[in-house]
């Protein structure tokens, strides 16, 4: 039988721990990666919505700008100015 070579049981645990905190930071690094892509899809999901209501009410108003607090609304420059 051959001579195993091994390391010092202080140089295992280092490394064990070292590949443990990196396994760990991938599946975090994951995580965080699907939470993003899936808030991308829903900023672009409310970003459609919101076209779409702009579009509704250009159709209704005409081009306008909306204060979003009180609802109250201005013809757009572009259509004052014709």
């Amino acid at each position: 039988m051959s001579e195993q070579n091994k390391i010092t049981e202080e140089e295992l645990k280092s490394l064990q721990e070292a590949v443990t905190n990196l396994n760990q930071a991938k599946t975090i690094l994951g995580d965080v990666t699907t939470q993003a892509h899936l808030t991308q899809l829903e900023v672009l999901k409310f970003s459609e919505r919101l076209g779409g209501v702009q579009k509704e009410l250009e159709a209704k108003y005409g081009s306008i700008t909306v204060d979003v607090g009180t609802g109250e609304y201005q013809l757009s420059e572009e259509t004052t100015e014709e």
